[in-house]
Parts: structure tokens; sequence; C-alpha cells
């Protein structure tokens, strides 16, 4: 089962906490990008990076009078998780290769370096997992997503969709500071494109956990977006990067519902039927 049986936490704070919490996030990115400003930042400073969000984010459920244990999903639903994340990508794969046979362009029917070297691969995903996917989803979608929906009414449909889209464009300013300070970019269409996507990036990965309410499996998604296991070559062209986002996240988000559907006991998606059963801090 990919749904752990938890509800929508009883959070205590108002909405200054969350607000202090991402202000904060931004501040500090921005000074570590100010530090280190490169494309992709040294291996100490990406780790000291995700410890600070995971803290940062404990600290702020605390306050919140939430245990943080109860956003994390039980360790039995990792082998599912691993499941759908799997089938996705094999799926992804045979599409990928149909379209090389077929002779279009961007996909070569040639071995990628995934391919010839899995285990170097396991070990940038698990890295990109652990460091980057689970610290900043256990921020935006455990914490931040979670808040907001509460905030906004509750479990309701409304309130559920207006958690994922405000969360969605929190997530997308969140890459502002590397946009500007790391890669030198300034304002223009470049940006707004940029901005898009991240939206739908963040759109998918919250609907993911709002269907599922599991962070491990809205995090290897993550990581593994970040890391593609690709098989064959893959290179689509930059002005159908868009395009080739929207397909790739509403799969995404279809094969998650599908797989809610198929497997949950009464067919319908966490998202609607969520019981409040969050502990507080220190049970």
């Amino acid at each position: 089962m990919l749904r752990p049986d938890t509800g929508l936490p009883r959070f205590k704070g108002g909405p200054l906490v969350p607000v202090v919490t991402y202000l904060l996030v931004l501040v500090v990115l921005s000074g570590l990008v100010t530090i280190s400003p490169r494309t992709s930042p040294p291996p100490v400073l990406g780790t000291l990076w995700g410890i600070f969000l995971v803290v940062l984010t404990v600290a702020a459920v605390r306050i919140e009078a939430v245990a943080p244990r109860s956003l994390l999903p039980p360790a039995r639903t990792l082998l599912p998780v691993v499941g759908v994340v799997a089938a996705f990508w094999g799926l992804y794969n045979l599409v990928a290769l149909a379209l090389a046979l077929g002779g279009v362009s961007g996909f070569e029917a040639t071995l990628t370096r995934t391919a010839a070297h899995p285990l170097l691969y396991l070990a940038a995903l698990f890295s990109s997992l652990l460091f980057t996917a689970v610290p900043e989803e256990f921020l935006f979608r455990a914490y931040l997503q979670q808040k907001f929906t509460a905030l906004a009414g509750g479990i309701t449909r409304r309130a559920v969709l207006s958690g994922i889209g405000l969360v969605a464009v929190l997530f997308a300013l969140f890459h502002l500071p590397r946009w500007f300070l790391a890669l030198g970019h300034g304002v223009g269409s470049a940006l707004a494109a940029e901005l898009l996507g991240l939206t739908l990036m963040g759109l998918a990965y919250g609907s993911v956990y709002a269907l599922t309410g599991n962070l491990w499996l809205v995090a290897l998604f993550h990581a593994s977006m970040n890391h593609p296991p690709f098989i064959i070559t893959v290179n689509i062209p930059s002005g159908l990067h868009l395009v080739a986002g929207v397909i790739e996240y509403a799969a995404i988000v279809s094969l998650v519902y599908l797989t809610v559907r198929v497997t949950g006991s009464d067919g319908t998606p966490i998202v609607w039927t969520r019981r409040d059963t969050s502990a507080p801090v220190g049970e």
C-alpha cells in the first residue's frame, strides 16, 4: 500500500510560522549561492544544505505542536513506492525506445551511461534522494502544503487544491536565487518559462503527495526526475522541454492516481478521505 494511515496534522500555529520558515530558507539559500556561485554546489555544501532543511522543518513542525515522525510514512510502504516509480520509468523507457526505432528526433537507440554503469547511477540517485529530494519534499509537501491546506479550511477539495497550488508557486520561487546568483540570468521570457516549468513540477509533486500522503514516493519521483534512469539516449529539443514536462508530470499523476484507485481499500484517493489521526508532540 502506498497510503500510510495518517490524516492532516493538527497544526497549532498560525500563518506566521510557515511564512518565517520559507523566508529563512530563501535568505540562507541566497547566502550559500553567493558564497559558492556554481551550477552544482560542492558535495559538503550540498550535504549541509540538506541537513539544514531537515532541521529547520523539524523545528517548525515542533513549534506547530506536531510530532515530526507523524509526517513520515511507515517503512512498509517503501517496496510499493519503488515499484510505482520503477513502473513509471520502465514505461517511459519503452516509449522512448519505440520513438527511437521510429526515427523520432531526440531519441536514439544507443545505450546510456546509466545502462553501462548502473551502480554509479544508483549512487548518484541515492545522494540526490537523501540530500536534495527528501529534505525539499519534507519542507514543501509534508509541512508547507499540509499547513496551508489546513489554513485554507482542512481537507475539502478547495483547501487541498489551494495548498497544492500555493506551495507549487513557492517551490518555483525557491529556485530564483540559483537563477539570478548562480547562473547569472536576468528577467525575461526564459525566466517565465523556467518558473512555469517549476510550477508544473510543484503541482505534480503536490498532487502525488495529496493523493498518497507518502513522502518517500514524492521524494523518489523528485530524485529520479533530477537523474532520469534512461536506458537509451534521450535528448529532447530545448523548445519542447515544457511540452515534454507537461506530458511527464501528467503521466506521473495519472499513474499514481490509478495505483491508489486500484490498491485503495475503498477505491478513493486519500486526498478526499483522510482521517485526522495525527499525534501531537510527545506521543
